[in-house]
């Protein structure tokens, strides 16, 4: 974990403000963000306060602080792994210099860095097309992920104040810490996600005494000012059935929100398969697909014969899962992302991943994929509810 993640993640779970923390080591908000997003450092004895602030063992913070004040001069440097190496020697740390040099080409070296993680989450893939799980913390497993390596992520994050089961990978005590977890994860979303890539985010809002807190949009703006994401699209799921509600100011709320984002203007996007996929879901018959998971065709436009041009507004039914309180994403609302986004050979990631429902489609689609989650039975689950596929001599 870099310091600039550190120290964002001390001050969310203390509860803290970045207003708070500015004025007790002396400086301007925008400076103490600046600090938490890496674009600056701040001084020793301002990382000493904020130990204390934190309640936090001041040496192994500034130790970090070394290390990333160290990691960011050499980063961008081809040299930078053979550097760490031999600062580890220097530092006592190592044999010698001349005992690590040799293991430099592996794949384990190349994806070691001064912050002590491992990042060769993908390269230990190979070219399966078995899903891979990781039991975990979506933050702390994504950190294990090498830079720009993943093609297209969908997910579902947890949702704020809707599960008590325990089950939940984010239990912020506000909505604004709430939204900083998820902000925070998706910085990593950022880094894994490759230029050309594709995120895919869906959630669902929250209303507090009456009043809709807007979560899905204060995220996504945050995202795009903090982080630099691109919005290409905001889909609108009609989920068609809720639970009962019984207020008598308010509407009934049946949508949640999925939004597309993308770090470059030179995005992937297979518009063809996409608008097949659509046709395919509206014309067939339904055989052996449940009605609840059909997308309707009053929000489709037709176009000549390339298949139907998608609309930004989804009717797809929620599908239940057999889990007290728990809802599976439905195949349609992943599957069309996928087709749309991830191409023949590219490596799909869930970050909450629940029962797998993103990971099973990219299997059934022949593509690699990553799977997250912090509940071990869903992990379970989700590797039940795919098959090995048999091998052919042909």
């Amino acid at each position: 974990m870099l310091f600039s993640d550190k120290i964002k993640q001390l001050r969310i779970e203390s509860g803290k403000r970045q207003r708070d923390l500015a004025m007790a080591i002396g400086v301007d908000v925008p400076a103490y963000s600046r600090y938490e997003h890496g674009e600056r450092r701040p001084k020793r004895e301002q990382v000493l306060k904020l130990a204390r602030i934190f309640k936090t063992d001041p040496d192994e913070l500034v130790a970090m602080w070394l290390a990333d004040e160290a990691y960011s001069h050499i980063a961008q440097d081809k040299m930078a792994n053979r550097a760490a190496i031999l600062l580890n020697a220097m530092l006592g740390n190592s044999e010698s210099p001349q005992a690590n040099e040799a293991n430099d080409d592996t794949e384990i070296a190349k994806s070691q860095t001064l912050t002590g993680v491992t990042r060769n989450l993908v390269s230990r893939l190979g070219r399966s097309i078995m899903p891979h799980y990781e039991q975990g913390d979506a933050m702390e497993v994504m950190q294990r992920i090498e830079d720009e390596s993943i093609d297209c992520i969908v997910t579902t994050p947890p949702y704020w104040r809707r599960r008590s089961q325990g089950t939940e990978s984010i239990t912020a005590r506000t909505a604004d810490v709430f939204i900083d977890n998820i902000v925070q994860a998706m910085a990593q979303a950022w880094r894994v996600l490759k230029p050309q890539g594709s995120l895919w985010i869906n959630m669902g809002d929250d209303t507090t005494d009456g009043f809709v807190q807007g979560i899905p949009w204060r995220i996504v703006l945050a995202m795009m000012d903090q982080q630099g994401w691109h919005l290409v699209n905001e889909v609108v799921w009609n989920k068609i059935t809720t639970s009962p509600q019984g207020s008598q100011d308010h509407l009934r709320k049946v949508h949640e929100f999925m939004f597309h984002l993308v770090k470059t203007d030179n995005f992937y996007y297979n518009d063809d398969d996409l608008r097949h996929t659509f046709a395919f879901i509206v014309r067939n018959d339904d055989k052996g697909r449940k009605k609840s998971d059909k997308i309707k065709e009053h929000y489709l436009q037709p176009e000549g014969g390339h298949g139907l041009v998608p609309g930004d507004v989804w009717t797809i039914g929620v599908q239940r899962s057999g889990i007290a309180h728990y809802c599976v994403a439905p195949d349609t609302l992943y599957r069309l992302p996928i087709v749309a986004t991830c191409p023949r050979d590219g490596i799909v990631l869930d970050p909450y991943c629940g029962t797998g429902t993103a990971c099973k489609i990219a299997y059934q689609m022949n593509l690699r994929s990553i799977g997250i989650d912090i509940n071990s039975d869903y992990i379970k689950r989700a590797r039940a509810s795919v098959e090995q596929k048999p091998l052919s001599l042909f």
